[in-house]
């Protein structure tokens, strides 16, 4: 072994030993993505990255992290989303190592002139936790147009530690919402040993009066409809049947609503928003309407929490 091979062993142990120590300090899932792609491309002397993940219960990909995005993404966002020649051999197994992406297979950088930063071509790594597969790394380097061997060798390694981050993050998220839900019986239970309680003792008090026919009809009522309530308190765990069509990356957002969704992030109210972009606040409110619209949330809470964890 030359110096040389030594110095890029030590360099990758150097850099996963980092990763690897940050990453054990996460386990919330969007640190653990922004840490390994901060440190990945900082240490490895890149340029740009972003993730996508895989979620098998819907059947769906999604943009759940990026990092330092060159202006032909960041001004066409549209250029995210929709298929991918990457995803696609991912999903389909013919993509299981780091593996280099020219312009000419890669679908988004393909025919792009303009707004790249001199990006042509990018690494790719896929996410598994065992058989399972999580998602996808995607790497650019600034210098030159494929990653070599090495480099693809260290990143492989990096994809192995973020697959053991994202697991952890995503059991971690599971069982605190275990421990909600497993809360929550407990409380419904605690509630119905006494006000349930209360309730069938009123109902034998009354019962043996012959003039008490409708309060006793009463408390049956409001005891079925305590329990009924109780009930409600218990989620009902549900499953969600795989749908037969890959659902590929959801419609991004436009340049206009990210400048929403941003100060919809700090709070501000359709009028304060319709008075700092100069637009009316109709177009506000279309604005909003269709940010919910694309990130299928419910409110505006939400929305800025499903934009978060997918980088945008």
């Amino acid at each position: 072994m030359n110096v040389e091979d030594l110095q890029e062993r030590i360099q990758a142990l150097e850099i996963l030993n980092t990763i690897a120590t940050q990453l054990n300090r996460e386990v919330e899932l969007t640190k653990a993505l922004s840490t390994t792609l901060t440190y990945a491309i900082d240490l490895m002397d890149l340029q740009t990255g972003w993730i996508w993940l895989f979620h098998p219960s819907s059947n769906s990909v999604f943009l759940a992290a990026s990092h330092n995005l060159p202006p032909a993404f960041t001004k066409h966002p549209e250029r995210l989303s929709g298929w991918c020649y990457c995803i696609d051999k991912y999903l389909a197994n013919h993509l299981d190592t780091a593996t280099n992406i020219s312009e000419i297979t890669c679908t988004r950088l393909k025919d792009l002139q303009e707004g790249t930063n001199s990006l042509r071509s990018h690494a790719t790594i896929p996410l598994m936790n065992g058989q399972e597969k999580i998602g996808l790394l995607n790497i650019l380097s600034a210098e030159s147009n494929q990653l070599k061997p090495h480099q693809l060798s260290l990143l492989q390694s990096i994809g192995e530690l973020l697959s053991v981050a994202i697991q952890r993050a995503r059991n971690f998220e599971n069982s605190k919402q275990l421990g909600i839900q497993e809360e929550r019986k407990r409380l419904s239970q605690n509630i119905e040993s006494h006000l349930i309680a209360d309730l069938q003792h009123l109902l034998t008090k009354v019962s043996s009066d012959p003039d008490s026919k409708e309060i006793e009809q009463l408390i049956q009522q409001n005891i079925q409809l305590t329990q009924q309530a109780l009930s409600d308190l218990i989620p009902i765990a549900t499953t969600r049947k795989p749908t037969d069509k890959l659902q590929y990356p959801y419609t991004p957002l436009s340049p206009r609503e990210l400048e929403v969704l941003e100060l919809l992030k700090v709070g501000k109210t359709n009028k304060a928003m319709a008075t700092q972009l100069f637009i009316s606040e109709r177009t506000i409110k279309f604005h909003v309407s269709s940010i919910l619209s694309k990130l299928q949330a419910n409110n505006r809470t939400q929305a800025v929490q499903i934009a978060s964890l997918r980088g945008l």
